[in-house]
């Protein structure tokens, strides 16, 4: 693994020190958007970080000087080559795996934190030390506007609750969790819990790694805006799908879940869930999409089984376990 710090000065972190909250910011070739990520944690006011980047590119890449900048400014802050094999599940991995801190917070290069997140998310990470890991909403960016999500209600999960929950895409999915929403505790990080591949899946990585999160504890949801999530469009880490390859993966990460979930009385099947999700993605989809297929989905709904699930999940997204605020 390739490390960059200054060396020789007295300034730099001392490998044994561990700050509370790493933040793993995975980049590859996009030297403009992670400026304004890194300049995003180091205009927090909370101070007991540290900041890893993993460079898919490494040296000879486009960005490689100006992590170097960064890194030569702040001794907070590591550059690491990403040698474990390219793309978006290996470079995460490695920066994940290269954190020093008790909580390890994933920022995607494109993405980049509210002002005071990182200190909401280190008192919730004082009051629920042995959660798995929290996640929060996000203001989505897009087009040049932004859509400001906000709530402050923080919602507590069991592990098995948590599971359920996402397989019915209730309240969980309902907050937008992606990579950059989240905070890990790193025992789960040294405990083996990484990002992988499984089967068919490779657009929904991020879903996966949610999944396996999932089952090593507790988890704390944030109905707040603690990230700026950026969707714009342009090149992304993780692999375009079409539509069919993203219902094939859909279904795959259904059965697993569902093998995952200890009580399952009452709980529609993979099949229908993912009918029922076929159905609520037609808005974005037939433009898209032959008319055939736009009827074919649409029809779906007349099965008692894709009504069910669809009511399991609305119900999902309203029903509230254990709550507090923020304040």
């Amino acid at each position: 693994m390739s490390l960059l710090q200054l060396d020789g000065s007295s300034s730099i972190r001392r490998s044994d020190v561990h700050p509370s909250i790493s933040v793993a910011i995975p980049t590859f070739r996009r030297p403009d958007t992670v400026r304004r990520t890194i300049e995003s944690v180091l205009q927090q006011e909370y101070s007991d970080w540290e900041m890893v980047i993993s460079d898919d590119e490494g040296p000879e890449g486009v960005s490689w000087n100006i992590l170097s900048e960064y890194a030569r400014s702040d001794p907070r802050i590591r550059v690491v080559e990403n040698n474990r094999g390219q793309g978006q599940v290996e470079n995460t991995n490695n920066a994940m795996l290269t954190c020093r801190g008790q909580w390890i917070k994933v920022l995607h290069d494109d993405d980049w934190l509210a002002p005071g997140s990182l200190a909401t998310f280190a008192e919730l990470a004082r009051r629920y030390p042995t959660a798995a890991f929290m996640t929060s909403t996000s203001h989505l960016v897009q087009n040049g506007r932004i859509k400001y999500r906000r709530g402050g209600q923080v919602t507590l999960y069991s592990s098995q609750r948590c599971l359920a929950d996402l397989y019915l895409v209730g309240k969980t999915r309902a907050l937008g969790i992606v990579p950059s929403t989240l905070l890990i505790n790193s025992n789960v990080i040294q405990a083996g819990c990484l990002m992988r591949n499984y089967k068919s899946i490779a657009w929904g990585v991020d879903q996966l790694f949610f999944v396996d999160l999932a089952c090593h504890g507790d988890v704390v949801a944030i109905s707040e805006g603690l990230i700026y999530y950026d969707m714009t469009d342009h090149a992304s880490i993780t692999a375009d799908g079409s539509f069919p390859q993203i219902d094939r993966e859909t279904l795959d990460l259904k059965h697993l879940t569902w093998s995952l979930i200890e009580d399952k009385q009452g709980l529609p099947e993979p099949e229908a869930v993912v009918r029922a999700l076929r159905v609520a993605r037609l808005p974005g989809r037939f433009r898209c999409q032959p008319w055939g297929t736009t009827i074919r989905d649409a029809l779906q709904i007349l099965r008692p089984s894709v009504i069910k699930a669809a009511s399991k999940a609305i119900r999902a997204r309203t029903r509230t376990p254990a709550t507090s605020s923020l304040v």
